[in-house]
């Protein structure tokens, strides 16, 4: 049990809540706790960017009973942190002076930013390039935080609306930075709704790069007992959440069309 100590406003609809946990900063860029809430219950949420010795935060858009309840607390309030579990994303094959992609879209932008943050820590071992997608300008998070880290020539808004960057979606303007790359890119990172990480996906398979998505599912316990977050042969919250282009290719039937409801049946997207 912790405390909420500190609320950023991100965007017009996604805060980022700041806390006290020291195991919570051990957390790769990737990896997520179950965050409890009283008379609401345990839901996942990644882990985002750290602030300072034994601060670490959670990234929350509202969208079910959880998140809503979760982006109206306040400084003060009481959460519980369990965690971190799954895996994260791996830079261990990437060489010196390698160059990657960096693709999130919402609060996809959430594992986006800590792996950015990651990099940036490496300075000139990994140079990135990031792509962040939303509907409309007042909806974009990390913005500037990602522009300080990576550089701001190596950040690319795109948004629905035309309201900020490029005016189209995410995996078109990941075409458009390869097609003009002289040197080419070793890996793409992703995060976000999962059928513009298809659309993602099919384009990195389209050029033989390899790629990283951190996938998101209905996780009841985290720590790979119940099963409600099986996605093909894989536990997500033990499995995953981070799973390569080779473990994609065998879910062609689930990824990006369907997932698990509550009650454990398969429904389209």
């Amino acid at each position: 049990m912790t405390r909420i100590e500190g609320v950023v406003q991100e965007s017009s609809n996604i805060r980022t809540f700041v806390f006290r946990d020291e195991l919570s900063t051990s957390a790769k860029p990737g990896q997520f706790a179950m965050i409890w809430l009283p008379a609401v219950g345990e839901f996942p949420m990644s882990l985002s960017i750290r602030f300072g010795k034994d601060l670490s935060s959670i990234t929350v858009k509202a969208a079910g009973e959880g998140s809503k309840r979760l982006y109206e607390s306040r400084k003060g309030d009481i959460v519980g942190v369990r965690g971190p579990y799954g895996n994260s994303f791996d830079l261990s094959t990437l060489k010196s002076k390698s160059r990657v992609l960096l693709v999130g879209g919402g609060t996809g932008l959430v594992p986006i930013a800590a792996l950015a943050k990651e990099i940036a820590s490496r300075k000139r071992n990994v140079r990135a390039t990031a792509i962040l997608a939303a509907r409309t300008k007042n909806e974009l998070p990390f913005l500037g935080f990602l522009r300080k880290c990576l550089g701001r020539e190596n950040v690319f808004p795109t948004t629905d609306d035309g309201t900020l960057g490029y005016w189209g979606l995410a995996h078109e303007k990941l075409e458009e930075i390869l097609e003009v790359s002289k040197t080419g890119f070793s890996q793409i990172f992703c995060c976000g709704p999962e059928k513009m990480m298809l659309a993602v996906y099919k384009v990195a398979r389209q050029r033989n790069i390899p790629s990283q998505f951190s996938l998101e599912r209905i996780m009841k316990c985290g720590i790979g007992l119940c099963g409600s977050c099986t996605i093909g042969k894989y536990v997500l919250c033990k499995d995953g959440p981070v799973l390569t282009h080779k473990e994609l290719g065998s879910l062609e039937r689930e990824f990006g069309v369907a997932q698990r409801d509550k009650a454990g049946k398969l429904v389209r997207l």
